[in-house]
């Protein structure tokens, strides 16, 4: 399929590409991504050819479409927030994760520009688009570019109280606990701090996910001083999520996890978040 990629893109028959392209996986997209990128970008601006594929019927033609804007958002950011914003909401989910890895590659290349786009779409309509924002976050995050943990985090901070399901699944484990809390654990421990002050159910349910994420099991002992607070929350939805990140943390961390799971038996305020953890290790 390469090779067939590289005839069509060689030839300038960029017309011929989507049929070129029918079957083809993430591999060979990426592939098209940068051979375009490398070949066609000096004829013919990026965006431009992005827009034509962003409309095309064929899933992995609007893939390519992403990626081309990612590579050639600096020639044109206000283009390229446009086609972003059709392509956050096309209606295969697949492309909406293209798009929002494009718009971390934004955030990255453009930092105060593209915070600015996404701080407008954190009060967008579109669950899609505000999704996308975390999405963005965690490609950003990858980078450990010193002095974003902070602005990324205030970046999220808006969204940990959103109930929209694709939201809230992408944040709290996700968004918060594989990529802030790995890449930036110091500033991120302190806002889950923070934020696990409140009442806000969602917000406590984020917070407590966040220690589910592969970044817990490090900070295990500072975890365990939040979620031994948020494990006296009456709210069923608050102490299942404190029940899952024990539960995880002591599959990892089982020598710490497991005397404390042991104390909480005894206490009867705790007893059923013990219970509900133990039964997955």
């Amino acid at each position: 399929m390469r090779e067939a990629i590289d005839r069509v893109i060689d030839a300038n028959e960029m017309e011929r590409l989507p049929s070129v392209l029918e079957g083809a996986g993430m591999p060979e997209v990426h592939y098209a991504v940068k051979k375009i990128s490398r070949m066609r970008g000096e004829d013919e601006p990026l965006l431009s050819m992005a827009e034509k594929l962003a409309v095309s019927k064929q899933g992995q033609s609007r893939h390519v479409a992403c990626g081309l804007i990612g590579e050639g958002y600096l020639q044109d950011p206000e283009k390229a927030v446009d086609l972003l914003y059709d392509l956050i909401n096309d209606p295969d989910w697949t492309v909406r994760e293209s798009a929002g890895n494009a718009c971390g590659r934004a955030l990255r290349d453009d930092f105060p520009g593209m915070s600015e786009v996404l701080r407008k779409w954190r009060s967008d309509e579109s669950d899609n688009v505000r999704r996308a924002v975390l999405i963005a976050v965690m490609k950003a995050a990858q980078s450990r570019t010193p002095g974003w943990g902070e602005p990324l985090l205030k970046l999220i901070e808006p969204l940990v109280a959103d109930r929209a399901k694709v939201v809230r699944r992408n944040l709290g484990p996700f968004a918060l606990g594989s990529a802030m809390l790995n890449h930036y654990p110091s500033i991120t421990f302190e806002y889950l701090v923070k934020w696990s002050t409140t009442t806000d159910e969602q917000i406590l349910w984020n917070v407590a996910m966040a220690f589910s994420a592969s970044a817990g099991p490090p900070l295990v002992k500072r975890a365990l001083i939040v979620l031994r607070k948020l494990s006296l929350d009456e709210r069923r939805y608050v102490w299942r999520a404190v029940a899952a990140a024990m539960w995880k943390l002591g599959r990892k961390k089982p020598e710490v996890v497991r005397p404390e799971l042991s104390r909480w038996l005894e206490d009867d305020r705790r007893v059923h978040v013990a219970r509900e953890a133990l039964r997955f290790l």
